[in-house]
């Protein structure tokens, strides 16, 4: 997962492949039957990744705002978990790499998003509930906005922001759309 996750499926050879399994081409491929059901099974495991830190920090937060901010500031570390090797989030690599033209994928990634949206508006939802977000807009919308910004930090955090400046970009946008 972590060498398609830092290189992209297509940049990722087999010897990088090997060298970070510790296992020879025949294995690899008696193991997982070609390079890319390799990668898909390594997407899966990003996404399911995703989901549970997602499902916990919406579940152990205090109140449906803070849960939302407790995914976005996540994702972000998770998009960054080694500092100097920003990597950007897998799921968004995949997206933009293979989904055009990869229907497993796009059926993967269809599937992550949708859920992933239903969660947030939901959260969203709560928080306009509690009188912690506005009304003004309706919570698919908030949703969809709070997904694309970190989205978009996920992609600028592969080189032209910090992690640290990515949290603060995302606090003064929750803020902005509370």
């Amino acid at each position: 997962m972590q060498q398609f996750w830092r290189k992209g499926y297509e940049a990722t050879s087999m010897a990088d492949l090997m060298a970070a399994t510790g296992l020879h081409k025949g294995s690899l491929y008696g193991t997982f039957g070609d390079k890319h059901s390799l990668f898909i099974q390594a997407l899966k495991r990003y996404l399911w990744n995703m989901d549970r830190t997602e499902t916990e920090a919406l579940k152990d937060a205090e109140t449906p705002l803070a849960g939302l901010c407790c995914v976005g500031h996540a994702m972000i570390d998770l998009v960054d978990d080694e500092g100097d090797v920003p990597k950007g989030c897998m799921a968004v690599n995949a997206i933009v790499e293979m989904a055009p033209d990869d229907d497993e994928v796009k059926k993967l990634m269809d599937q992550h998003v949708q859920s992933m949206r239903s969660s947030i508006v939901a959260a969203v939802t709560a928080a306009q509930e509690a009188g912690q977000m506005t009304k003004d807009r309706p919570a698919d919308v908030i949703a969809g906005m709070i997904m694309t910004f970190v989205s978009g930090l996920s992609t600028t955090m592969k080189g032209y922001i910090s992690k640290e400046e990515a949290h603060q970009l995302f606090d003064a946008q929750m803020e902005a759309i509370c």
